[in-house]
């Protein structure tokens, strides 16, 4: 366990309680007189150049061993991803803003710094992308959405400044739900991100930008947030590698807020390994961000091992399967996980115990109380509200119709009912660490259900917000129902959002028709070290994480 630093006087810990409102009111001038709009996107992908190689299909693990023994450069491997975004994303759309010449900077200025025998360390040359809602000094950062189509910060997220002092390459901003207000990587404004494996369907969202490009071998790293299952959700329908952190363990100072005592930030990379060596750089007590845990980090990278002998894993009862679903307040007839999903998890586990792990089955009843209920979004709703409250009702009018609806349930939302959703984290947390008290980590699958065809999606959002509209103009309140694929696609997703415990997704298999699955591995607060080590010996010995999309 990390040892307690004491926190600043200056800036002490206040909890998730903790206020905030958007810190980006100096930075905005004039509202632009357009709306941004969707790409046209193609569907065909031209054929790679050679200039663009095989350089992005690297770990960065194995690019960072390349770069200290200066087999290749920086700018090489920088040059080589510029090439191949430029092929895929006008398919794909993973990016928003993308920053060729500032990556082609930095890439030198890496490269001058380590033929002078200066190398810092495993990211220093590293080409990566963020999402679009972690603040960037000087470059646009929209949040997806044309609210903020227009906003320049004029400082770095902490995320992002600690990335640049290890010596990472910024290729550009990545595509998200507005806001990070969502799951299914669609967004009326900049266009959906769309799934390398099979472009009719979702990349999941809301870091859908992150999971294509990752998938799509356009960056080596990237960062996502998670407040629902933002990390998770891609990282399962994309078959990369995700990990939500520990509440608390990853800064979120100077990025945009979704719902302060949910969102979480961390890794979206290839492998187990390089999460862990993003996460030794962007982990850390930040003593300027009152939600920052006050304790020393671990160094991520050392609980790799190939052997899990003397590990405690556990897994659900069977007959928690058909009550889970039951907690999210939706009508969903206890939507029972897809076969194909379950035997891949099954087989995981088989794979699990043949490294040494012992596999025991608990009863988890009552985790389905935690779940992404309509009672528990208050609080996404209520923070929201409070964090934009300062925008201009012209700027609150360039919001989506979901987003803007997600406002006013806000403020419409009474104390009682949003202090009820912030006990859901304590009970949450208390609950997870129970079950796990006497083991290593929880196996579930990321989620029941491969990516859905984003026509499917979008249809049920389009009802939705014609639902939505419809019952404003009657003067009642809109339903907050969720419907389709994406109401039933994460019950475990949600409740790891509340309780705050560490959570990778990494792929674990694939449907019959070519479609990712994800392994969920839960951990106790601030084990992500024992996460990542489970995560990595399992892929190990399998190769999911290395099958490319076509």
């Amino acid at each position: 366990m990390p040892e307690y630093i004491n926190p600043s006087p200056i800036s002490p810990l206040t909890g998730r309680g903790v206020p905030f409102r958007f810190g980006g009111i100096n930075d905005l001038n004039r509202i632009p007189n357009d709306m941004p709009t969707p790409p046209d996107l193609r569907d065909e992908i031209p054929p790679a150049s050679a200039d663009e190689g095989d350089l992005p299909y690297l770990t960065i693990a194995e690019a960072a061993a390349l770069i200290k023994r200066k087999d290749i450069s920086p700018v090489e491997l920088t040059r080589s991803l510029i090439k191949r975004i430029e092929r895929l994303d006008p398919t794909l759309n993973a990016f928003i803003t993308k920053t060729p010449d500032l990556a082609l900077e930095q890439a030198r200025k890496a490269e001058m710094e380590i033929q002078a025998g200066n190398y810092i360390g495993p990211l220093h040359g590293i080409p990566v992308a963020l999402k679009d809602l972690l603040c960037t000094e000087g470059i646009l950062t929209t949040g997806a959405t044309a609210a903020l189509s227009d906003w320049v910060p004029n400082e770095d997220s902490e995320v992002w400044r600690r990335l640049k002092a290890a010596g990472a390459v910024l290729l550009g901003k990545l595509n998200l739900n507005e806001m990070a207000g969502g799951t299914s990587g669609l967004n009326q404004f900049y266009g959906p991100a769309r799934n390398p494996w099979n472009i009719k369907h979702i990349t999941g969202g809301s870091s859908s930008g992150s999971g294509a490009a990752i998938a799509a071998s356009m960056c080596l790293g990237s960062v996502g947030s998670d407040t629902g299952g933002s990390i998770r959700y891609p990282a399962s329908f994309c078959g990369i590698t995700g990990l939500k952190p520990t509440f608390g363990l990853v800064s979120t100072r100077a990025a945009i807020y979704l719902s302060w005592t949910r969102d979480h930030f961390g890794p979206m990379t290839k492998t187990a390994e390089d999460a862990a060596i993003m996460l030794n750089i962007i982990a850390g007590y930040d003593p300027m961000n009152p939600l920052s845990a006050p304790i020393s980090k671990d160094d991520f990278t050392s609980n790799l091992v190939d052997s899990l002998k003397g590990t405690k894993l556990i897994v659900p009862a069977p007959s928690f399967i058909q009550t889970m679903n039951a907690g999210t307040g939706e009508d969903l007839g206890h939507t029972p996980p897809d076969p194909e999903v379950l035997k891949a998890v099954e087989e995981a586990c088989k794979v699990l115990r043949s490294l040494g792990a012992e596999i025991i089955e608990v009863d988890l009843s009552g985790l389905e109380n935690f779940g992404n209920s309509p009672d528990s979004r208050a609080a996404f709703s209520v923070e929201r509200a409070f964090y934009l409250e300062q925008l201009s009702a012209e700027r609150l009018e360039r919001f989506g119709d979901r987003y803007r609806d997600g406002i006013i349930d806000g403020m419409e939302t009474t104390a009682i009912t949003y202090l009820q959703s912030l006990q859901q984290t304590q009970r949450a947390s208390a609950f997870l660490e129970q079950a796990l008290s006497d083991h290593d980590a929880l196996i579930l699958p990321t989620t029941i259900i491969a990516a859905p065809l984003s026509t499917t999606v979008a249809a049920f959002e389009e009802k939705s917000i014609l639902a939505s509209r419809d019952a404003r103009a009657k003067g009642e309140t809109p339903p907050r129902k969720m419907e389709g694929p994406m109401a039933i696609a994460g019950p475990y997703i949600g409740p790891i959002n509340h309780s705050g415990q560490p959570a990778l997704s990494v792929p674990c298999g694939f449907t019959k028709s070519g479609l990712p699955i994800g392994l969920m591995i839960v951990g106790k607060r601030f084990t992500e070290a024992k996460v990542l080590g489970i995560g990595h010996a399992y892929q190990q010995v399998t190769t999911w994480h290395n099958r490319r999309p076509i």
